[in-house]
């Protein structure tokens, strides 16, 4: 059975599953036959309420070709569809006043439709024969750590895995994975991570994180998740991952990366919200460029070539806070108290005003609302010779606010900024940015934080 089929057979088994799970419910709430004042209500809304709890199946990833179909993760994803299913139902009778369906009827329904659609996915995996989409998987370890985890990836290949490299530090290591493509020595990790691009890095022995992470950093084409395997002492350090090896705890020290629908809709929002921002503001804009001619003359904006999403070129606009000739002598890092900030800057950089003007690079797609801040091209450089892990940055486009920004202060180094920023390319998600716009709003009242 294909892929297609089996996304198909899903939908249709889903369908099926949740109008049966409310069939049942009156059945159990009413008896036979179902009293039809009541029964009435639910077939006004049996079409809509049907696509509808497709569709949110779909946005939570519960046909994601790449997710594991009988595991936890499967019934963790299915609950949290149905309580959102739950909710857009009482909303749907509200809204068609079909006041007579049962709120009864929506709970217990709720616990049956559960039941019916993990018991089909569990059945479905071991009766109907699926090819998995194929999950590359590059093993790191030594001794026997590496030998476990590249067996549990072998004994796992029903599900799509394959085990397409493993890196060994010795070269006695290579005899505990006979069998498997072996490379000794951690250099040669960036070359099988460009050759085999693959989906996951489990890491069995994770005493070195730090240096694994920086080989992997070094290819710009891996864009997939890293595992560890855990000792007692670093359960704390991931988030906990329920798709196991056989009996292998995982800890996910990265976030899977984002499809590209949900991608391409994150930049859509943002582009026509920058939009309605400028002309909601455009009043106060009008102002403060005034206040900025009137006080520090021309030029109003400051444009500056910054490095986005892949390290691309593009122009970043601020309202100008710096005299004209700020940087005559060169490419100067800002600082705190920086004598060369206006009087008029002073008070823009403290509002975070002055940034309002790259709502039109959000609008662009060149840059997002949360992210690292864009950096000139003059500094990255430096920055790449000293920090490998830089160039992590330009996974995800850069933000007008940033959790370093809300984290920090002027005084802040470049190295513990990007740290901030990692920690949010490898954890971001639609709750940490809300957090760290709501800490941009603290830190404008405030006057804190770092730039």
């Amino acid at each position: 059975m294909s892929r297609r089929t089996w996304t198909l057979l899903n939908l249709g088994a889903d369908a099926l599953a949740v109008n049966a799970g409310i069939v049942i419910a009156f059945v159990l709430r009413f008896g036979w036959p179902i009293p039809a004042f009541n029964f009435a209500a639910y077939q006004r809304m049996v079409v809509p309420f049907t696509i509808g709890q497709l569709a949110i199946f779909f946005l939570v990833g519960l046909y994601d070709p790449a997710a594991e179909r009988s595991g936890p993760e499967s019934l963790g994803t299915i609950i949290r569809g149905l309580l959102l299913g739950v909710l857009a139902l009482v909303g749907l009778s509200f809204f068609l006043r079909a006041f007579s369906f049962p709120r009864s009827v929506v709970a217990v329904g709720f616990l049956v439709e559960v039941v019916l659609l993990w018991a089909w996915r569990r059945a479905a995996a071991g009766l109907l024969h699926v090819r998995w989409p194929t999950r590359n998987v590059i093993v790191i370890g030594s001794g026997a750590d590496v030998g476990l985890v590249a067996d549990r990836v072998r004994a796992a290949e029903r599900w799509g895995y394959r085990v397409a490299g493993v890196v060994v530090e010795e070269p006695e290591d290579a005899l505990a994975v006979r069998g498997l493509p072996v490379v000794v020595g951690l250099s040669e990790l960036p070359r099988l991570i460009d050759a085999e691009q693959p989906d996951q890095v489990i890491v069995a022995t994770p005493a070195r994180h730090r240096r694994i992470m920086e080989e992997i950093a070094l290819s710009p084409r891996f864009h997939g998740e890293i595992f560890v395997v855990p000792q007692l002492y670093e359960m704390h350090l991931g988030e906990l991952d329920f798709s196991l090896l056989g009996d292998l705890p995982l800890l996910r020290m990265t976030r899977p990366p984002r499809p590209e629908w949900r991608q391409g809709f994150k930049v859509l929002t943002e582009r026509v919200l920058a939009v309605v921002l400028l002309v909601v503001l455009s009043p106060l804009i009008g102002v403060v460029a005034l206040s900025v001619l009137l006080f520090s003359g021309h030029p109003v904006l400051y444009r500056q070539t910054r490095l986005g999403l892949r390290q691309q070129p593009f122009t970043v606009y601020k309202f100008r806070t710096m005299h004209r000739d700020a940087e005559a002598s060169g490419a100067v890092l800002a600082e705190e108290d920086d004598p060369r900030v206006t009087g008029i800057g002073r008070y823009l950089r403290a509002s975070r005003f002055d940034e309002v003007p790259q709502f039109v690079n959000v609008a662009q797609g060149h840059m997002s609302f949360v992210g690292p801040r864009p950096e000139r091209p003059e500094f990255v450089q430096g920055f790449l010779e000293t920090e490998a892990l830089y160039i992590e940055r330009f996974q995800v486009r850069p933000g007008i606010t940033g959790l370093a920004q809300v984290s920090g202060s002027y005084a802040t180094t470049a190295t513990v900024k990007l740290r901030f920023d990692l920690m949010y390319v490898y954890h971001q998600s639609l709750a940490l940015d809300v957090r760290i716009l709501l800490r941009t709003v603290q830190v404008v009242l405030t006057g804190k934080g770092a730039r």
